[in-house]
């Protein structure tokens, strides 16, 4: 019983494609067309090998060592991922539009096709290539513009393919590697709103893997050589991942509104970032750039550097999260055969964000810790570390850990005794439920489709461990010195709580049930959560485990995620 990754329903779940091929000539959301733009090519061999590939290497696939069933000659098997585009076209139903230079081919006679879903690639270093000239990110942004503003909806409609009075009904939907985030933001804060027109009209969702929204940092370098490389040099315009030149195509003037704002463009609650942390997989540049930017990152971009806000700094504190992108920590590199584009965990998280229907909210509250306090020369640190898996996708697709990720949430005592703390933000998709027997307990019919049978639930995992350090301070005449003279811990980290909880949300009420997987399987029953804000809310809390030296609550607000 699984919200699963194979999705037989979901082409079932749009009654036009059911209807016929006549009726199927119109949008349906959530599935419109989908454009890919690419990140950046460092040199002219890159951009040419680039020009020569029809999906701008988002056709990449990944073969990955797996745990193999408990069999002495299978203990690891070959796990063929087909990549990001073949899991649209064989989940859900989408054709690529890439044969002829963006064109959408003409389907066979009497082949039920949407052309609304369809996949189409940003190929803005075309012209770059053909007239030997590397171009500015504008340039490569107004590309983007025709595409999805003239050439995508001329071409639908050429197909057949009903937009609604005005367009009105004609969308996309933006998935950007690296620079493409860029790209994309440069066309939603800059050239849209100069030409007067809402980027929220043209644009459904944007999701960005791995893009330096904060720019890039070569942390292992001093300041100073980092600048003199970037504004003197300007390898291959390199100078476009600076403070400075970010803020002229992103239309950011105010020095209060950083880099990796949205300002107020394009809703933030539209956006989806994922954030890479596997830094040591990053090759590119045997090894030098990610040397160079250091760990945590994906070898190339801080995972600091990787998300979306809205609006100028808050005087006091981070923003709250309705003026912050959604996003997922997935442990993967930049690119390259562990990268963050061709990978289960980037996939997972954006077709449910994409497709899906289900909202969850995750947190810690009232946090009390039963250990012995700091002593006069002590400092406690924790690091709260956690993640979450859908059951049936075998991986991991929000994680944040010290080791190997080197993004453990960091709090003082009285921080983590003090604040709710959001541990992620989940979507899930209720189409995806597995089938069952109409005899099987707990079950239900399909509301999408009455010919099948399904489990009433959603269920994932979510793991928890909190690590507690405590720091003796440098004293005495050495307290002004201790940055150089460092300082002393007694252990390095003590687990005071680690804990593995499974849940399972009712796809009709949105109810919370819950079990501690280190329950013995006698006693592991499900336990409903406590609803806390009357009949109609969908606030329900569980406590912690009891027994550790951390008590609180676990907090989960479900809701329909449109």
């Amino acid at each position: 019983m699984s919200d699963s990754t194979t999705a037989p329903a979901a082409a079932a779940a749009d009654p036009a494609a059911a209807a016929g091929p006549q009726a199927s000539r119109r949008l349906v959301p959530p599935y419109y067309p989908i454009v890919y733009v690419r990140g950046y090519a460092m040199t002219g061999s890159e951009r040419d090998e680039t020009f020569h590939d029809g999906y701008y290497g988002f056709a990449a696939t990944s073969v990955r060592k797996r745990q193999g069933p408990p069999d002495p000659d299978r203990y690891l098997i070959p796990d063929v991922f087909e990549g990001q585009l073949m899991r649209f076209i064989k989940d859900f139903g989408y054709a690529d539009a890439i044969n002829r230079g963006n064109r959408v081919e003409k389907p066979p006679k009497n082949t039920v096709f949407n052309p609304s879903r369809s996949l189409w690639i940003s190929r803005f270093y075309d012209p770059d290539v053909l007239s030997q000239k590397l171009r500015g990110i504008e340039d490569h942004a107004r590309d983007l513009q025709r595409l999805i503003c003239d050439i995508i909806p001329a071409e639908l409609r050429e197909s057949g393919l009903d937009l609604g009075p005005d367009q009105q009904n004609y969308r996309v939907i933006l998935l950007a590697h690296s620079m493409g985030g860029l790209v994309c933001r440069t066309l939603l804060q800059n050239l849209l709103p100069a030409a007067g027109q809402d980027p929220a009209r043209w644009v459904h969702r944007f999701v960005t893997m791995a893009t330096p929204h904060g720019g890039i940092d070569l942390g292992s370098l001093p300041d100073g050589v980092e600048q003199w490389l970037v504004n003197t040099l300007n390898p291959n315009d390199a100078s476009i991942f600076e403070e400075a030149r970010m803020r002229q195509y992103l239309r950011l003037p105010d020095p209060q509104e950083p880099v990796h704002s949205l300002g107020g463009h394009f809703p933030v609650a539209r956006c989806l970032c994922l954030i890479g942390s596997n830094y040591k997989d990053y090759a590119v540049g045997a090894n030098l750039v990610r040397r160079a930017t250091g760990s945590f990152s994906d070898g190339l971009v801080k995972q600091n550097n990787a998300y979306l806000v809205d609006g100028p700094r808050p005087t006091q504190g981070d923003y709250p999260p309705e003026r912050r992108a959604f996003y997922a920590n997935v442990h993967k590199s930049h690119s390259g055969y562990e990268g963050i584009v061709n990978s289960y965990e980037s996939w997972e998280n954006v077709h449910r964000f994409l497709f899906g229907d289900v909202q969850a909210d995750i947190k810690l509250a009232n946090l009390v810790l039963d250990t012995p306090p700091p002593a006069p020369t002590e400092r406690l640190f924790y690091d709260v570390e956690y993640s979450f898996t859908v059951r049936g996708t075998n991986t991991k697709m929000h994680w944040r850990a010290q080791f190997p990720c080197e993004n453990a949430l960091r709090f003082e005592r009285q921080q983590l005794e003090g604040d709710l703390l959001h541990l992620h933000t989940a979507f899930l998709n209720t189409a995806l439920r597995p089938d069952l027997p109409p005899e099987a307990d707990p079950a239900e019919r399909d509301p999408r489709d009455s010919t099948r049978t399904v489990s009433r639930y959603l269920y994932f995992l979510l793991t928890l461990r909190v690590v507690e350090y405590r720091v003796q301070e440098a004293s005495g005449i050495l307290n002004a010195f201790k940055q150089w003279v460092g300082i002393d811990s007694g252990y390095d980290g003590t687990p005071v709580y680690a804990e593995a909880l499974e849940l399972r949300v009712d796809a009709l009420t949105y109810a919370v049930s819950y079990r501690w997987l280190s329950d013995p399987a006698s006693t592991a029953g499900w336990t409903p959560a406590t609803q806390t804000n009357g009949p109609d809310a969908n606030d329900y809390h569980l406590p912690l485990r009891a027994g550790g030296a951390l008590t609180g609550d676990f907090s989960l607000h479900a809701r329909r995620w449109s």
